[in-house]
């Protein structure tokens, strides 16, 4: 249907469709470009060291990306209504890269991104792994989300996103095509572990992966989970659903494949 309506509409039309998609004023959407701010947006993120109480100011990749979600709201909402769907992730090239999904993840994480629906988002897909915790509560109280952190300052063991609560060190081992190394998770539980006695908190490992392990250190977790907490924070009542909702949504519905 999509493809139908879009061979009927005018070449001004489509030319201009297009152009307010990829922000550009060219009239064959430049989507690698759209890929390459997308990616960078994520990656430029501010990062929160754990002596620093607040962060650094947002960068410009993370500014321009911001009007550039906003430049393409009306034509996504326009696709949607003709009856098509447009996911941003795939155009992006997402795909199974492990470091820009754990990137992405990350980003949409953090309040920077999304505000509430980004700590809803994140709220969600941890009570699914521990329902002993009001996950919501919790992050209320403030949060940071880390990227390939070394617990211990040893290189081999980074772990690919770490979140750290008033009262919690969690760490999230993320895989999607490839597998464990030798002893990796032991490794992992055992370094988190230390951190977190040091900070005086309590340390979770998650394995976030397609597949499960025999270990009782770990806490495991299907892609699954996130497309499920991804639609859990869209589903969440608010008078106007954000850009933030439905880029969350998208990545739900991306990562729902894996």
């Amino acid at each position: 249907m999509l493809a139908e309506t879009l061979r009927n509409l005018k070449s001004g039309e489509l030319a201009a469709l297009f152009a307010a998609l990829a922000d550009a004023t060219k009239v064959t959407p430049p989507t690698q470009n759209f890929a390459e701010r997308l990616v960078q947006f994520f990656e430029e993120l501010p990062t929160i060291p754990s002596d620093q109480a607040v962060s650094n100011p947002p960068s410009p990749a993370h500014t321009d990306l911001l009007h550039l979600f906003d430049a393409v709201r009306f034509p996504l909402e326009a696709v949607k209504l003709i009856g098509g769907r447009l996911n941003i992730w795939t155009i992006a090239g997402l795909k199974y890269n492990e470091v820009r999904t754990a990137g992405a993840l990350a980003g949409l994480w953090r309040t920077e991104f999304g505000g509430g629906v980004s700590r809803d988002f994140l709220a969600f897909y941890l009570g699914r792994i521990d329902r002993g915790v009001d996950w919501h509560w919790e992050l209320c109280n403030g949060y940071s989300v880390f990227t390939e952190v070394n617990p211990l300052g040893d290189l081999s063991d980074r772990v690919d996103l770490v979140i750290e609560t008033t009262r919690y060190l969690i760490g999230i081992e993320i895989k999607i095509k490839a597998g464990l190394g030798y002893l990796q998770l032991e490794r992992y539980a055992s370094a988190l572990e230390a951190r977190a006695r040091h900070a005086r908190k309590f340390p979770l490992l998650i394995l976030l992966a397609p597949f499960s392990v025999a270990t009782s250190d770990v806490r495991l977790s299907s892609w699954g989970d996130v497309s499920a907490a991804a639609k859990q924070a869209m589903a969440c009542k608010v008078d106007v659903k954000s850009l933030a909702h439905h880029v969350i949504a998208q990545f739900g519905d991306h990562v729902a494949q894996h």
